[in-house]
């Protein structure tokens, strides 16, 4: 492996406490949007309580799983069909860099969709409605750039192409990664939240610059290349065990860098996406 991916992997796997928890799927985008919401700064809180219409600090859990689960549960709606390419980045296997024109040309993409609705959200005087929109999609998509398989290879369709046995069931790669390591390996989800919280606030309160993005893309490609693809057509227990270990790290990532958006947004010297 050259330098430079190990460079990539070694910041994407910085926080390597997180062993015994953590994957995609529902629950996992709502546990992202949990820990970010403790991770963010007074001002961003209080911003993103206001857009969620002030519900009281036993309904805020209901109301981030809403968000940040939206753009799921309307991607195959006639109106939001458009949304569906902003969940995933395809990348060439030869390259180890996003690029715009190549990769994302149209714009519709997770890297270009995280960019397009946090400039929506540094707006003010936007309407609540699309207030809480591009809330709920800046939560959700940072959760799925952080899947290494939404940033995957092209020719495979970041893995939805790689057939697997696990467990003595047949699954597509994909479906490992988003859904199936969360349910052989979640326990508490509020014991997540509150790790995610402790390892990541660090990070968290880190500034933010737009650019960040597209290095998060490439970290996610890297991670999808070095340790996304088991040998074979046959997920043993190591190699799941390992996946595990390193989707907690990936969403102690994405906990910490949508908190690190939010407050960038919503705070006093508001960053703007042009």
């Amino acid at each position: 492996m050259r330098m430079r991916t190990k460079g990539i992997l070694l910041a994407a796997l910085c926080l390597a406490g997180l062993h015994d928890a953590l994957a995609w799927g529902p629950e996992g985008h709502r546990i992202i949007g949990r820990a970010a919401y403790d991770l963010m700064d007074d001002t961003a809180r209080i911003a993103v309580r206001e857009l969620l219409g002030g519900p009281q600090d036993d309904k805020m859990a209901q109301e981030i799983d809403r968000a940040c689960n939206w753009p799921d549960a309307v991607r195959e709606q006639d109106d939001w069909r458009w949304s569906a390419p902003l969940h995933y980045v395809n990348i060439p296997r030869h390259s180890d860099h996003y690029d715009r024109a190549r990769d994302c040309a149209d714009g519709r993409c997770v890297t270009e969709g995280i960019l397009d609705f946090a400039n929506r959200l540094s707006y003010p005087d936007l309407a609540a409605e699309k207030r809480w929109q591009a809330f709920a999609f800046v939560c959700h998509l940072i959760a799925d750039l952080h899947q290494p398989l939404h940033a995957g290879f092209r020719d495979d369709r970041g893995g939805n192409s790689v057939n697997v046995r696990f467990e003595g069931e047949m699954y597509n790669l994909h479906a490992i990664w988003d859904g199936v390591l969360l349910r052989e390996y979640l326990e508490d989800e509020d014991d997540v939240v509150r790790l995610l919280a402790v390892q990541a606030i660090d990070l968290a309160s880190a500034d933010w610059h737009p650019t960040r993005v597209a290095v998060w893309t490439d970290e996610s490609h890297a991670v999808a290349a070095a340790f996304a693809y088991p040998d074979g057509n046959v997920i043993d227990r190591e190699f799941s065990n390992r996946a595990w270990m390193i989707t907690g790290q990936r969403w102690a990532l994405a906990s910490a860098r949508l908190a690190q958006v939010l407050n960038a947004v919503f705070g006093e010297n508001r960053v703007r996406v042009e």
